[in-house]
């Protein structure tokens, strides 16, 4: 429903909005603005249009660099962004309306924008300064009162909101999220107990067809093809084929002696909440998405240029608006760090290149997929003083203690994009145990509780069923630090 809204909007403006861009382009070629001509600036920069309608960006320091393309992405971009920031913080519905509802609280239950916040103080004075000057070019693009692109009166919207150093910080935590967050402890939890339950009704053995046959973890064909590595001893296999297999069995059985049917049925319950969720259904499971890239190279000699040639595909989304915004930078002598001349791509929504070329390299990017998702079953001891009273949430219990969580209030607001009254925005009716309440867990990484039970007889103090999810990107990461970095690396060791 919400791709539906989204395409819908973007079906009824492309030709106006492709009309508009393309004109207005052409008369910008070649621009120079002064500080007097755009607050914020610094010092005259430059902009220059190619033919393929890529900006190439002259200035004096890094600051105006940072603010220039901030400025050209609210220009050209300013929707991707927006549903960007609100899609990982979960207020998409603001924008959108109804349908993104039920995924923003999804979202917001999850925590990127708190991870954002977490990761502020971990970036370095610098690069906090470079983030802060990109969110200033695309206020000052705002500020300038130019007509907003045609999205927003599709959808009865007359205003933006200012764009700030969290939303940037949003957008990055929310990209790495979507490339490195997966589901896979539930999804192959629940496909494991329920072979299990089948191989118990039908009289075979589920453990087995699990390991064995439809998620085999070794390849059907024993060859080696490496013999030096030491695998190569048929005998040697067969013993660690037979030893891996006693252990997944015995791992299989204890998960089933832990694993309480309540929290089963949860997992069910939750991936089946997401499965009807576009951007999270995506993420159920990084082994299915199969998520990676390639690159090729030429060295000089075998180039018709004389020039190397390095290609990287990062296997990401052909949309429309693209994934990417290229552009080019040349900063002529920050005082503080020298020289920068950068050619790549960035994302819609933050500064950095995070593949291109400076003087000395290229890089391109991909996926190393490491395990950094785990979902834990829960024991939440609640307390119900009366019926109809709002229970008293003590703690989760670990060992023999019960350590507290952090109850987290919040709000949605949804849009009416066909009521006929412009910026029709209001506070949507959510109940507390529908998303208003979210509970962190702070031993979980200040993960948060994803899903529990309800008691039939919700009286006294009762222990209820929950699952949790820790990932490491709830706390403090420093994606944007690191490209900056690479940017003015001078040398492929640095």
């Amino acid at each position: 429903m919400l791709q539906r809204i989204i395409v819908s909007v973007l079906v009824l403006t492309l030709a106006a909005s492709v009309f508009l861009y393309w004109e207005d382009d052409s008369a910008q070629a070649g621009t120079v603005m002064t500080p007097q001509e755009l607050q914020g600036l610094r010092a005259a920069v430059r902009v220059v249009r190619d033919e393929e309608n890529v900006p190439h960006i002259f200035t004096q320091n890094d600051h105006d660099g940072m603010f220039m393309i901030g400025y050209l992405h609210a220009r050209d971009r300013l929707f991707q962004m927006d549903v960007s920031r609100r899609l990982f913080s979960g207020t998409l519905a603001e924008l959108v309306g109804q349908a993104a509802l039920p995924q923003d609280i999804q979202l917001r239950t999850l925590g990127l924008r708190r991870a954002a916040e977490r990761s502020v103080d971990a970036y370095s004075p610098r690069t906090r300064r470079m983030v802060q000057a990109y969110a200033d070019g695309v206020n000052a693009y705002l500020d300038e009162g130019n007509p907003l692109p045609p999205e927003y009166p599709a959808l009865e919207l007359a205003t933006v909101e200012p764009w700030t150093l969290l939303d940037t910080l949003t957008v990055a935590k929310g990209l790495a999220f979507g490339l490195s967050f997966d589901l896979d402890d539930i999804d192959r939890s629940v496909a494991l107990m329920t072979f299990q339950e089948a191989g118990e009704a039908g009289g075979f053995d589920g453990t087995a067809l699990f390991f064995e046959d439809t998620y085999r973890v070794e390849p059907l064909d024993g060859t080696v093809s490496i013999p030096e590595a030491g695998l190569a001893g048929d005998s040697t296999r067969a013993r660690r084929s037979d030893d891996a297999s006693r252990d997944l069995t015995a791992i299989a059985q204890r998960m089933r002696e832990i694993i309480r049917p309540q929290t089963l049925q949860l997992m069910r319950n939750y991936l089946s909440k997401l499965d009807g969720m576009p951007e999270l259904r995506e993420m159920l499971s990084l082994s299915r998405r199969a998520k990676g890239s390639n690159w090729w190279l030429i060295g000089p000699d075998n180039s018709a240029t004389g020039n190397a040639l390095f290609a990287n595909d990062p296997h990401l989304a052909l949309d429309t608006p693209a994934t990417f915004y290229e552009a080019h930078l040349e900063v002529a002598e920050d005082p503080a760090l020298g020289a920068m001349n950068v050619a790549g791509v960035t994302f819609p929504g933050a500064p950095n290149f995070v593949q291109g070329c400076n003087q000395v390299m290229c890089w391109g990017s991909t996926v190393n997929p490491l395990d950094v998702t785990d979902v834990y079953q829960e024991t939440l001891v609640v307390n119900f003083p009366s019926l109809g009273a709002f229970p008293q949430i003590m703690g989760t219990r670990f060992g023999d203690e019960i350590e507290p969580v952090e109850p987290l209030g919040q709000s949605f607001d949804v849009n009416d994009p066909t009521s006929g009254i412009q910026d029709d925005v209001s506070r949507a009716a959510v109940g507390a145990l529908e998303g208003a309440v979210t509970l962190i867990v702070p031993r979980r990484n200040n993960g948060p509780i994803v899903d529990f039970e309800l008691p039939s007889v919700p009286l006294g103090t009762v222990d209820i069923a929950a699952i949790s999810v820790q990932y490491t990107g709830w706390g403090a990461t420093r994606e944007g630090e690191a490209f900056f970095r690479i940017a003015r690396a001078e040398s492929v060791e640095e």
